[in-house]
């Protein structure tokens, strides 16, 4: 059935009076009365009954009035939502993000793009990095929040943090009292680190530094949790290498000590999507990312 037909029809149902329902639509009483008599033709029933005095519905018309208001409404509503799903301002978004994220850009960007888009549903799964690449490239995720572990072409990235590292000790150790802390100074420790795969961009990062300043520190406890990690450095089983921002962080029995600046790499976040995903939402959210990161990329 033509929408503008059942359009005309409701609000001549609604005035039954030509004249007013006609200016309520803005088109000629000639052509009201054409239309009526069109949709009639269509659904072979009389909807109105007509006199010189009078416009009155007909039982089939008062039934279609009832289940016709109901359907425009839906099809207004599902043509509203497809526009606003077409602009990005609907439907859902799925976010891989690696655990050092939601200590940085994590929360500033879901917060502000759900303000701005509350009809977008927002999906979030930690991730590591290697699994986010898998994962964007299967389309499981539509966003990466993640550490530079590839080099695929098929991806749009951009730059959004970087930041130097901090040696967490326990409160108690040796090095507690120093402002800063060298290379040199680890190479008695024993580390503790994240599993092997997750530990991989540490690993890369701080390879040639420990190189160059001859030392060669020991792995002693692998454990996957930052919770873990820093409650087993707080008991004095090792130290551990994190990101800055993991000082906002705080545990009891721990503190956090700057490397010398010459002796840090730079932690590195990145964002990633799919080369060939034009979605709204997605292409939203990278707009968003980019206006809030700019004067890192």
């Amino acid at each position: 059935m033509d929408q503008r037909l059942l359009t005309s029809f409701i609000v001549l149902a609604e005035e039954l009076h030509f004249i007013r329902a006609a200016e309520r639509l803005r088109i000629t009483q000639s052509a009201l009365s054409q239309q009526i008599s069109k949709l009639e033709q269509e659904l072979d029933v009389q909807l109105f009954d007509r006199t010189r005095r009078r416009v009155s519905l007909t039982d089939a018309g008062n039934s279609l009035l009832e289940e016709g208001s109901i359907a425009l409404k839906q099809l207004t509503l599902a043509v509203d939502m497809a526009k606003r799903a077409a602009q990005g301002h609907v439907g859902r978004l799925t976010i891989g993000f690696a655990d050092a994220a939601a200590l940085n850009v994590l929360p500033t960007l879901t917060s502000e793009f759900a303000r701005r888009y509350p009809g977008v549903n927002l999906i979030l799964h930690e991730m590591i990095s290697a699994e986010q690449v898998e994962a964007l490239r299967a389309g499981r995720i539509q966003i990466g929040l993640l550490r530079p572990v590839f080099d695929d072409g098929d991806f749009e990235t951009s730059l959004l943090h970087r930041e130097p590292y901090v040696v967490a000790i326990a409160a108690a150790h040796r090095l507690a009292a120093v402002k800063t802390i060298r290379l040199a100074d680890l190479a008695q420790e024993g580390l503790i680190t994240t599993r092997r795969v997750k530990a991989r961009y540490v690993e890369g990062n701080f390879q040639p530094h420990f190189k160059k300043a001859g030392v060669q520190i020991k792995v002693v406890q692998e454990v996957n949790e930052l919770h873990a990690i820093l409650g087993l450095v707080a008991g004095g089983l090792g130290i551990a290498l994190f990101p800055r921002s993991i000082m906002k962080l705080q545990l009891e029995g721990v503190v956090y000590k700057p490397l010398t600046p010459d002796q840090s790499p730079m932690a590195e976040m990145l964002i990633a999507k799919r080369s060939d995903d034009r979605t709204a939402t997605t292409m939203r959210f990278m707009e968003l990312a980019k206006r809030f990161y700019p004067s890192v990329r």
